[in-house]
């Protein structure tokens, strides 16, 4: 059985009626693409937990018709990991979801991590 990291902080999900762009369980979706990232940077990288420092800031934008089309999610991290020698570190930064076209056939959804600061420990 796997056992993936810690997670503390995050909204439920049905306090947060808009992060349902993301799926039913954004926090899961998070954690997957933010451990997919690290990964690609160093392999041996485990993630230990995950702390959302605080409310995730929410910027949807609507059409002229008044439908979310475009909407931005940007949470405040602290992500606890491991480097592929061993050492912990607790990284600190934003990781941001940004999706267009929602609702259409062109829907896309990126993301990406803004690192502030990085802490061994």
């Amino acid at each position: 059985m796997t056992v993936g990291p810690e997670l503390y902080g995050f909204p439920p999900p049905e306090t947060v009626p808009d992060l349902r762009w993301l799926g039913p369980d954004y926090v899961s979706v998070l954690v997957y693409d933010l451990t997919q990232g690290l990964l690609r940077q160093d392999p041996r990288t485990s993630v230990m937990g995950v702390r959302c420092e605080g409310e995730p800031r929410l910027a949807p934008s609507v059409d002229p018709a008044g439908v979310i089309r475009a909407h931005e999610a940007c949470f405040p991290l602290q992500v606890y990991v491991q480097d592929g020698t061993g050492r912990p570190w607790r990284l600190r930064g934003r990781w941001t979801y940004s999706g267009r076209e929602l609702g259409t056939r062109a829907a896309s959804i990126t993301h990406f991590w803004q690192l502030l600061s990085a802490e061994g420990i």
